[in-house]
C-alpha cells in the first residue's frame, strides 16, 4: 500500500467491483447508477458508521471486529445503499439511522418488492467474502481503512442495484 493509502483503496475497489461483476451485479462497460445526492448521503452515513465503529470497539474493549460483526457490516452497508436509493427516487429525506449496524438483520424503510430482493440476494455475503479474500492476499493493509473502502463499494453496489430494479419496475413513489 502506498503512503497515502490510494493504492490500497484502489486494490479494495477492484476486489469489490470484480466480485460484483463475476456475480452479475455489475456489467462490464456499464456505468454504476448513482447521483450527487446519493454521494452526499453516502458521506454522511459513513461518518456516522465510522464513529459508531470506534464507540463499539471502545465499549467492547477490543481493537478488532469479530467475523460476525464484519458480516453484519456488509449486510448493513448493502441494505443502507439500497435504502438511500429508494429514498432518493421516492423523494423522501435520507435516513442515517445506524441502529443495528452490528446485528445480522438490518431495519430498512423500503417498499416490499425491494425488501424481498434484498432478503433474497446474497450480494452482501459475496462482497464480504471478496473483502476477506482480499485481506488474506494483502495482509499489510490497514484493516479498518480497507474495510471502510470495501463497505463504501458495497453500499454503492446496493444503491446501483436498487436504482436499476426500481427503474425496471417503473417505480412511482406513493406521495
Amino acid at each position: 500500500m502506498s503512503d497515502d493509502g490510494s493504492t490500497g483503496a484502489l486494490l479494495v475497489a477492484r476486489a469489490m467491483v470484480g466480485a460484483a461483476r463475476r456475480e452479475g451485479y455489475l456489467v462490464e462497460g456499464e456505468p454504476m447508477l448513482s447521483s450527487p445526492e446519493l454521494a452526499e448521503a453516502e458521506k454522511i452515513l459513513f461518518v456516522k458508521m465510522f464513529a459508531e465503529l470506534k464507540r463499539h470497539l471502545r465499549e467492547a474493549g477490543r481493537m478488532e471486529l469479530a467475523e460476525d460483526e464484519i458480516a453484519a457490516l456488509f449486510n448493513f452497508a448493502f441494505g443502507k445503499g439500497a435504502e438511500q436509493a429508494y429514498n432518493y427516487l421516492s423523494g423522501q429525506k435520507p435516513e442515517f439511522d445506524i441502529a443495528g449496524m452490528f446485528q445480522p438483520r438490518v431495519a430498512l424503510y423500503v417498499d416490499d418488492r425491494l425488501m424481498n430482493f434484498l432478503k433474497n440476494t446474497p450480494a452482501a455475503a459475496v462482497l464480504g467474502g471478496a473483502f476477506v479474500d482480499h485481506q488474506r492476499q494483502h495482509p499489510g493493509e490497514e484493516p479498518i481503512l480497507a474495510l471502510f473502502e470495501a463497505l463504501k463499494w458495497t453500499s454503492r453496489i446496493g444503491a446501483h442495484l436498487a436504482l436499476g430494479l426500481m427503474e425496471d419496475w417503473n417505480f412511482t413513489p406513493n406521495r
